[in-house]
C-alpha cells in the first residue's frame, strides 16, 4: 500500500495533472492543507513564524504539478487561511497592522513569481517530453526501415549470388551479424551495445557450449559495437570453415578486459584441425587490420599447433560516438 502511494505521487510529480482539471483544484488544496499543519507545528515551536512561510511551498508544488490555475488558487487560499489563523490578536496595532500589509504584499508578489517561474518550466517540461515522444517514434520508425532495408539486401545478395554459394553465405552472414548489432543498439538509443551480447548473438548458431566467455560486463560505444560485431563474424566464419568449429569436438576460448580505456581481446581455438597460414589474407584479415586502425587498434594472428591464436586491442572514444557511416564507407572501400 505505502509503495503504491509512493509510486501514485512519483507518477503525478513526474506527469503532472491536468491543469484546470478537479483534481488539480483538490491537489492545490491538499498542498494548502499541508502547509497550514506545517504552520501550526512551527507555530508549536517558535510562535513568532512568519505566517505566510509555509505557503509559499505550497504555491510552488500546486504550481509545478497542476499549472497556473492551481498556483494561484493555492495563493489564494493559503494567504486567507494564514491571515484567518495565524494572525495574533494584535492585529488592531497599527504598527502590526503595516507589517502585516507588507508580508502580505510581499507573499502576493512572490507567489506571482513562483506561479510564473513554475508555468514556464511545465512548458519547457512539455515541450521537451513531445521532443523525447518524437524523438522515440523516428527512432522506432528508423529502426524498422533499417531491418526492411537490410532485408531486402539479403534477398538482394541471395537472388544475385544465387549460382556462387560461397559468397552468397559470407555477405549474407555479415549483414545478418550488422542486423544483430543494430538491434541492440536500438534498444539502447544507438548509444552502446552489451560486448557479452554480441557475442552470444554471434555465436548462437554455432552452439554456445563450444565457447568459453570470461571477461567483465562491456557496453561499447556504437562505432565500436559495430565493427566488433563484423570482426567477430569474420572469426567465427574462419573457425566453421577451417579451425575449431569445423569439427564435433573444437572449441574457442574468448576473453577480454579493459585497462585505462584500452580494450584487449584474445580469440583461442582448441581442438580443431591444425591450422596452415594462408598465402593471401582475404577479406575479414583486412577488415580487422583497417578497422581497428581508426581506433589505434591493432590485431596479432598465430597459426599455432593447437590452433588460431588472435590478440587485437584498441582505444574506446572518451565519449560515446554514434555510428559514422563515413568511416564505415571508407574501411569497406580501403578493404
Amino acid at each position: 500500500m505505502f509503495k503504491r502511494g509512493i509510486d501514485r505521487w512519483n507518477t503525478i510529480w513526474s506527469v503532472g495533472l491536468r491543469p484546470g482539471s478537479i483534481p488539480a483544484m483538490l491537489f492545490a488544496l491538499v498542498c494548502v492543507a499541508v502547509a497550514t499543519l506545517m504552520r501550526i507545528s512551527l507555530g508549536l515551536v517558535s510562535p513568532d513564524s512568519a505566517i505566510f512561510a509555509p505557503y509559499y511551498s505550497a504555491t510552488l508544488v500546486a504550481a509545478l504539478v497542476s499549472g497556473a490555475a492551481a498556483g494561484f488558487l493555492a495563493a489564494i487560499v493559503g494567504g486567507l487561511v494564514a491571515i484567518w489563523l495565524f494572525v495574533p490578536p494584535e492585529w488592531g496595532s497599527t504598527s502590526f497592522v503595516a507589517q502585516q500589509l507588507v508580508s502580505l504584499v510581499l507573499f502576493s508578489v512572490s507567489s506571482l513569481v513562483i506561479i510564473w517561474a513554475a508555468e514556464s518550466y511545465r512548458g519547457l517540461l512539455q515541450r521537451l517530453r513531445h521532443e523525447q515522444r518524437t524523438r522515440q517514434l523516428l527512432n522506432r520508425e528508423l529502426a524498422h526501415r533499417i531491418k526492411n532495408i537490410l532485408a531486402s539486401v539479403q534477398a538482394i545478395v541471395r537472388q544475385t549470388l544465387r549460382d556462387q554459394k560461397d559468397i552468397r553465405d559470407d555477405l549474407v552472414g555479415r549483414i545478418t551479424a550488422l542486423r544483430e548489432t543494430n538491434d541492440l543498439l536500438i534498444k539502447s538509443h544507438w548509444r552502446t551495445a552489451s560486448l557479452r551480447e554480441i557475442l552470444v548473438r554471434e555465436f548462437a548458431p554455432y552452439d554456445l557450449y563450444r565457447f568459453d566467455l570470461d571477461g567483465p560486463n562491456i557496453e561499447c560505444p556504437s562505432s565500436i559495437a559495430v565493427l566488433l560485431a563484423l570482426v567477430v563474424h569474420e572469426m567465427t566464419t574462419n573457425a566453421s570453415k577451417y579451425g575449431a568449429l569445423s569439427n564435433i569436438t573444437g572449441h574457442i576460448s574468448v576473453t577480454w578486459r579493459t585497462h585505462n580505456n584500452r580494450f584487449e581481446l584474445k580469440w583461442l581455438e582448441l581442438g580443431g584441425p591444425k591450422p596452415n597460414e594462408p598465402s593471401r589474407y582475404g577479406f575479414g584479415t583486412k577488415l580487422l587490420q583497417t578497422g581497428l586502425s581508426q581506433f589505434n587498434g591493432s590485431a596479432k594472428i598465430f597459426f599455432e599447433p593447437s590452433g588460431v591464436r588472435i590478440a587485437l586491442a584498441l582505444d574506446f572514444p572518451q565519449e560515446t560516438q554514434g555510428i559514422s557511416l563515413d568511416d564505415l564507407r571508407h574501411d569497406i572501400q580501403a578493404v
